[in-house]
């Protein structure tokens, strides 16, 4: 498995492809503080590390320059107009006059596959059967269909659980089991209350469900390093054949301090099984330096890391 990122430039990342770079260059342009993150992927057979994600505010006064830069970016990325143009919606005049801007804005890139998110705040409370959608996003390759995503949250933490024992269950013998149980643990030893936030992912692509049934669960407040669930994760590798025991060695030695963020699970459009584990925030100041530094807010959460030393490999 390559690791585009195991002796990266601390200012870039080397993704080796022409959308992330686009994305820097978009983010340079725009002058704002960001996030940036990775994140690699496990599915029976093959992996992927060609995988981040950067993360704005959406709280800077010049909402017409992003909206302009964003509408150029999108085109260099192959999304098509029609497509640009429903997905820009939120940053509508009517948007920014009654104050219902999105939170954040993520852009992301997978392989050859490009992902823009927009990120609502949480409301203080939430009617337990409301349906609210915490992330909508628009994923694509150049030449083909949008699929359009909503993250439905999961308001309550029996809802929570029902969802993840669902999503189990359809893996009897996986050692998805034992990572999930692994977190838990870690989550009882940092006193802090499992399940964690966790939402729904609801996929469409030309109007039909793509298939895909997988969750999204949010690990920040426990604040634990990927090197964790190291040991299941090289149990997952090695039961679905994934990648090499020196890959998995790679990852987690190069990686292994940095905090774990968020897991992704379930199945994808293809209605194979995959668990994507997100780690290594990093926080950008592109007004004071180009030096990056290790994230101590994620977005859209309140929960600030705690320190930890950057990786020398």
């Amino acid at each position: 498995m390559f690791l585009p990122w195991a002796n990266a430039d601390t200012g870039e990342y080397a993704a080796g492809n022409q959308a992330a770079e686009a994305i820097q260059n978009f983010l340079k342009v725009l002058g704002v503080p960001h996030l940036s993150e990775r994140s690699v992927k496990f599915r029976p057979g093959r992996s992927s590390s060609q995988r981040c994600l950067f993360s704005v505010p959406v709280d800077f006064e010049s909402i017409g320059m992003l909206t302009v830069k964003l509408t150029m970016l999108l085109a260099d990325l192959g999304m098509s107009r029609q497509d640009a143009d429903e997905c820009l919606v939120p940053l509508n005049t009517t948007s920014v006059e009654e104050g219902q801007l999105p939170h954040y804005l993520h852009l992301g890139v997978e392989d050859d596959r490009c992902k823009i998110y927009w990120e609502e705040k949480r409301p203080e409370t939430l009617v337990k059967k409301e349906r609210f959608v915490l992330y909508r996003a628009w994923k694509w390759r150049v030449g083909e269909s949008v699929a359009r995503s909503d993250y439905v949250m999961l308001t309550t933490a029996q809802a929570a659980r029902q969802a993840i024992e669902i999503e189990l269950s359809l893996e009897p013998i996986s050692p998805l089991h034992d990572l999930l149980e692994q977190l838990q643990v870690s989550f009882a030893l940092a006193q802090e209350p499992w399940p964690p936030l966790t939402v729904r992912i609801e996929e469409i692509q030309d109007g039909q469900p793509t298939g895909r049934n997988s969750l999204n669960v949010h690990l920040h407040r426990a604040s634990l390093p990927l090197g964790t669930v190291a040991g299941t994760m090289f149990s997952l590798a090695r039961d679905w054949q994934s990648t090499s025991r020196d890959s998995v060695i790679a990852w987690m030695a190069n990686h292994g301090n940095e905090v774990l963020s968020n897991l992704s699970f379930g199945r994808d459009e293809n209605d194979q099984p995959f668990v994507t584990c997100y780690h290594g925030a990093r926080r950008h100041h592109p007004e004071k330096s180009d030096a990056v530094q290790r994230s101590d807010r994620i977005a859209g959460h309140s929960q600030h890391a705690r320190k930890r030393s950057i990786p020398t490999a």
